[in-house]
């Protein structure tokens, strides 16, 4: 996400940045303050702060590494948060480039039309592999499928989820100038 630090202030900065990044967006998904969450939301976690593990690397790795000794259904902040800053600083699970991303859909589509029938969208997200819960689906749809209804205009959604990233960069990337604003003015 930034590029890599030039010196060992910089660094510091940036962790600490990255630290404070971590603890607003777990925040979203743990309002109550309670320091765990459920381990199915460490995707969406990763996922805001533009890492993209797939499904099975969290399950197989990353949760893994994040459970406490005796597995449980939750993982604690105190563990996530040094693992999180870590994979930031070292640009882990970086997003999958649009031409992967457009490979990956034809693969579904030998007719090549450029859609997916909605039903079989969720045929595959929902049963198969690593199976989407309905809320991790029903976004994903609402964002993905065309104006009909019917499909999902795969070279449309590449296009509108790249353009979100980009949007969610900027914004992050502009957090961290006011972040590094105030941290130089406070030396």
């Amino acid at each position: 996400m930034l590029p890599p630090p030039q010196n060992p202030q910089e660094r510091t900065r940036q962790e600490e940045f990255y630290r404070q990044q971590v603890r607003k967006t777990w925040n979203i998904i743990d309002p109550q303050g309670n320091n765990y969450v459920d381990k199915r939301e460490i995707s969406y976690i990763m996922r805001y702060l533009l890492r993209t593990p797939s499904e099975m690397q969290v399950r197989d790795y990353i949760i893994v590494k994040l459970e406490d000794d005796e597995p449980s259904e939750y993982i604690k902040y105190e563990k996530f948060e040094p693992y999180m800053v870590n994979v930031l600083m070292q640009n882990e699970f970086e997003a999958s480039p649009a031409e992967h991303l457009l490979a990956a859909f034809r693969c579904l589509d030998p007719e090549n039309t450029g859609r997916i029938k909605v039903d079989v969208i969720k045929e595959l997200l929902t049963t198969k592999g690593i199976p989407l819960r309905q809320k991790e689906y029903d976004p994903f749809i609402q964002f993905a499928v065309d104006k009909s209804g019917k499909y999902v205009e795969y070279e449309d959604y590449v296009a509108k989820l790249i353009d979100e990233n980009e949007r969610h960069l900027e914004m992050l990337l502009k957090d961290y100038e006011e972040f590094a604003k105030k941290w130089t003015s406070s030396l």
